[in-house]
């Protein structure tokens, strides 16, 4: 394995931690476990930084905007967690309400690491000052703080970047008029959702898995190829295989929908249909061997739709 294949595995297995402590956090599964994730994520960084030549801009803001992650869901974790603050406006989107660590923090047991992810978040935006997800987190933490104003214009900052991210137009609407920043918000009829705003091309990998009768998760998944996406979707379709599903019911229980993104163009979308007869899916016309140019980055976290997705382990 050369250098450079080492530093992007760890990148992505830093990510794919982080995606896993995003997602015990939004399910409120065995969130105990979510520091030590966050710690191997860390370790990840540190050794790629350890490795990381000065003129790498790149890599150096990828492990910034990774940094900020998760000093994000630490202090997500510790409101959920330890101070049992349901961190949640009262549209089910994830953001906290102005001041809450004056409510539920008399003690002080989150001011460090609210001083941590604003400090992640502000050496993020100038590491890769394009990046939609960097803003949110600082908006996120300030409004915590009760910063009312550093909110607003950092949820601004993130809907100038992307205007179809709902939680930070819902956050920043929960926060009132916004005039005061002398220039206009977009509106949310400048995102029609039909083109892709990020900077890079990727592909994503939308899973949705039935829980019950009414109810079904739903994960999304980002990679640097249309092939890594689809051995990805082929293993998820392999462990319902070995799990004894019955291929007849397969499509019942699982819904996968590739998504091709390309800056500015617009997203290409491939229905994932199990066939009758085995596992493997049906998706016709895929351009597996078209390039996706420019490259996302390996391991960087993808803020699109006003969801956070981040990347894919390596199979």
């Amino acid at each position: 394995m050369t250098d450079n294949d080492a530093t992007n595995a760890s990148l992505i297995k830093a990510s794919s931690l982080l995606r896993e402590s995003s997602e015990r956090l939004a399910d409120g599964a065995e969130t105990g476990t979510v520091p030590h994730l966050l710690t191997e994520a860390a370790r990840c960084y540190d050794a790629v930084a350890g490795k990381l030549s000065a003129d790498d801009a790149e890599t150096a803001a990828t492990l910034a905007v990774g940094r900020s992650a998760i000093a994000a869901l630490a202090l997500q974790q510790c409101a959920l967690d330890e101070l049992d603050c349901d961190w949640s406006w009262t549209d089910g989107t994830d953001g906290p309400y102005l001041g809450d660590m004056a409510e539920y923090d008399e003690d002080g047991l989150s001011e460090e690491l609210t001083s941590r992810a604003v400090e992640t978040a502000r050496a993020a935006l100038d590491a890769d000052p394009g990046d939609p997800l960097v803003p949110l987190h600082l908006g996120h933490a300030l409004c915590w703080s009760g910063d009312r104003d550093g909110a607003v214009a950092a949820y601004a900052e993130a809907l100038r970047r992307d205007p179809g991210d709902h939680v930070a137009r819902d956050s920043l609407a929960e926060l009132g008029e916004h005039g005061e920043l002398g220039e206009e918000v977009p509106e949310e009829d400048d995102f029609d959702g039909t083109e892709s705003p990020d900077r890079y091309a990727f592909a994503l990998v939308h899973e949705e898995a039935r829980i019950s009768n009414s109810e079904w998760s739903s994960t999304a998944c980002v990679f640097g190829s249309v092939g890594a996406a689809r051995r990805d979707a082929d293993e998820t379709l392999k462990s319902c295989d070995n799990g004894g599903f019955d291929p007849e019911d397969l499509p019942t229980m699982l819904k996968l929908t590739l998504e091709i993104h390309r800056p500015g163009q617009p997203i290409t979308r491939f229905p994932a249909k199990p066939l009758n007869a085995s596992f493997l899916i049906d998706w016709s016309g895929l351009p597996e061997g078209e390039p996706l140019d420019p490259p996302l980055p390996p391991g960087r976290p993808v803020r699109i739709d006003g969801e956070t997705c981040f990347h894919g382990s390596p199979r």
